[in-house]
């Protein structure tokens, strides 16, 4: 039996929270965990965090407090972490998350309104971009970066470059990915995903596509709702 989405659950993609100029997210961690922010369930589809290894010691030190509230959470209502290709191996930090790798992903959900399949959205079928994936969850190179990050450099290096990256910007065409996206998935009622930062959705004869906004670009959340069309409806969480 699949898994249940339930309406109020609470949906966030690519926060790249990264302890420097993008810490939104940790506010809306702390905002669900007093309450103050109603949530059924949290689903956090990948990339919340610009750079969190499982096992690279540094980066999980940078981020404990994070992962600390997230756990808490955890205790109360159920999280699910989808792995995206900026925070994996995730699965010995967390108690009461739901990690789900890569090589889970779809995964499938059922709700009142239909059949959901979830992901993060970096799947794509490609060998090279397999092979990478492969490559950076690799306990050899995690090694290798605890041997020569033993001072957080490269961890903080990493994260400052990352910081400023623009993530804001609209795909022209992204029509065409979304359609290449729904062959690549088994039949489904609805197809959710992060990865592209996008906000758009498309219909098919096949299903749904809702390419979720990055919680970066003017913290967006989604509430869902089974009642409503979209079933996903736009919130907003501000620094203030």
């Amino acid at each position: 039996m699949s898994l249940e989405i339930k309406d109020g659950a609470l949906f966030v993609a690519d926060a790249h929270e990264n302890g420097e100029n993008r810490i939104l997210f940790t506010k809306l961690l702390h905002g669900i965990k007093s309450g103050e922010i109603a949530a059924a369930q949290l689903f956090l589809m990948g990339d919340i965090f610009d750079l969190l290894v499982g096992g690279a010691k540094k980066t999980q030190f940078l981020f404990k407090d994070e992962v600390a509230v997230l756990d808490e959470i955890g205790q109360k209502i159920d999280v699910f972490y989808f792995e995206g290709n900026h925070d994996f191996n995730l699965g010995k930090l967390f108690s009461n998350v739901k990690i789900i790798p890569l090589k889970k992903q779809p995964m499938l959900f059922e709700s009142k309104c239909g059949l959901f399949r979830l992901a993060h959205g970096d799947l794509n079928g490609e060998f090279k971009y397999q092979f990478y994936t492969s490559l950076i969850r690799s306990k050899f190179l995690i090694a290798v970066l605890n041997l020569f990050d033993c001072y957080g450099l490269i961890s903080r290096s990493i994260l400052k470059k990352l910081g400023k990256k623009e993530l804001c910007v609209k795909i022209k065409g992204f029509e065409n990915i979304a359609a290449k996206k729904i062959s690549f998935y088994e039949k489904c009622d609805f197809i959710v995903e992060g990865h592209y930062h996008q906000n758009q959705s498309f219909r098919s004869k096949k299903c749904v596509y809702v390419n979720l906004g990055a919680f970066a670009c003017g913290g967006i959340v989604y509430r869902f709702n089974s009642k409503l069309k979209p079933h996903f409806k736009s919130l907003f969480f501000s620094q203030s």
